[in-house]
C-alpha cells in the first residue's frame, strides 16, 4: 500500500488480503494439526502463505500420501459413487488418512475438490426393473398355475376374475391371483369379493404383493368396497401386510360337512386368520 496516495502498488497484494490469507492459512493448519494431525504425524508448516494458491500447493504436496481404500468412518470407499449434498453426484478419487475426501463431480469431469465428510453420502443404486407384467387370465389357465405353484390348496371351482403375473422375457405365467364370491354367506353382499388363491413362483421377488395390489385396483374399479381372504395360522402374512391388508380376527374353523349333506374333508381345514382390504366407503383400522 502506498502510504502517500493510499492506493495499492502496481502488481502488489493489498496488505489486508495478505493478513487475511496469512491468518486463514495458519488457522487451517492449526485446526488440522490439532484434530487429525497427531494420528497422521503432520507438522504445522513454518511458512506463512500470502496467497491461497500457495496453500493449495502445500496441500497438494500432502496429497502425495497414498490414499486409503476405505474411509476410517466407513462413509465411503475409493471410487464409490457418492452424492455431495447441495452440489451433486460424483466419484470418490481420494481418501486421505486424516479423513478428508476428494470428489470428482459428474458435471465437472477431470477436476476434484475436497468436501466435508458430513456432506457426503453414498449414491443409492438404481432399483432393478420389475421384469413382469400383470395380465388378465381365465379360470382354466389360472387353475393350471395354482396346481403347479400353490403350496397347500388346489383348483378353484368358480371365480369373478383372475389376474396373472407374466414374465416379459418368455411370456410364461409365474403367478396368479383368483378373486371370487365370498364363501361365508354373511359376507356375500354383492360389494365384497374374496381372494381365493394367490400362487406365485418363489423365485419372483414381491410377486404376491404385486398381484394383491393389482387385484385391489381391479376390484375397486369394478365397484367392490372391500376384499377378504384367509391364511393359515402358521403363515406370517407378510405379502398381505405389504399390500395394505389388515388382520381382523380368526374364523371359527370346523368341517363344512353335516349329516344331511356330507362332504369330503379338506386338506387344510381349521381356524384361519381373516384379512380385510378396505377399498372405499369405510375407515381402515386394525
Amino acid at each position: 500500500m502506498n502510504s502517500t496516495t493510499m492506493a495499492p502498488r502496481a502488481g502488489g497484494v493489498p496488505e489486508l488480503a495478505v493478513d487475511i490469507a496469512s491468518a486463514s492459512s495458519r488457522l487451517f493448519w492449526l485446526v488440522r494439526s490439532t484434530v487429525a494431525g497427531g494420528a497422521a504425524m503432520l507438522q504445522l508448516p513454518g511458512a506463512v502463505y500470502t496467497r491461497f494458491s500457495d496453500a493449495v500447493a502445500a496441500r497438494s504436496r500432502i496429497d502425495s500420501t497414498p490414499p486409503l481404500t476405505e474411509h476410517p468412518a466407513g462413509v465411503c470407499r475409493l471410487n464409490d459413487d457418492v452424492v455431495v449434498d447441495g452440489v451433486g453426484p460424483g466419484k470418490v478419487n481420494w481418501i486421505h488418512p486424516t479423513g478428508d475426501v476428494r470428489v470428482e463431480l459428474a458435471r465437472r469431469p477431470g477436476s476434484a475438490e475436497y468436501y466435508p465428510v458430513s456432506a457426503i453420502r453414498r449414491a443409492v443404486a438404481n432399483r432393478p426393473r420389475f421384469e413382469f407384467e400383470v395380465v388378465p387370465v381365465g379360470l382354466r389357465e389360472a387353475n393350471e398355475v395354482v396346481e403347479r405353484l400353490h403350496r397347500r390348496l388346489g383348483q378353484v371351482q368358480g371365480h369373478k376374475f383372475a389376474l396373472g403375473l407374466r414374465r416379459e422375457e418368455d411370456q410364461d405365467l409365474v403367478g396368479v391371483a383368483v378373486c371370487a364370491r365370498p364363501v361365508a354367506r354373511h359376507l356375500d353382499d354383492g360389494l365384497t369379493a374374496e381372494v381365493r388363491r394367490v400362487a406365485v413362483d418363489p423365485a419372483v421377488t414381491n410377486g404376491c404383493t404385486k398381484l394383491l395390489g393389482a387385484i385391489a385396483k381391479s376390484a375397486s374399479a369394478m365397484g367392490y368396497r372391500r376384499l377378504v381372504t384367509y391364511t393359515s395360522e402358521d403363515e406370517t402374512g407378510a405379502s398381505l401386510y405389504a399390500a395394505g391388508w389388515d388382520p381382523v380376527g380368526k374364523s371359527a374353523g370346523g368341517h363344512w360337512g353335516s349329516a344331511a349333506r356330507p362332504r369330503r374333508r379338506g386338506e387344510d381345514e381349521g381356524r384361519k386368520v381373516v384379512w380385510v382390504k378396505v377399498l372405499r366407503g369405510e375407515e381402515r383400522g386394525r
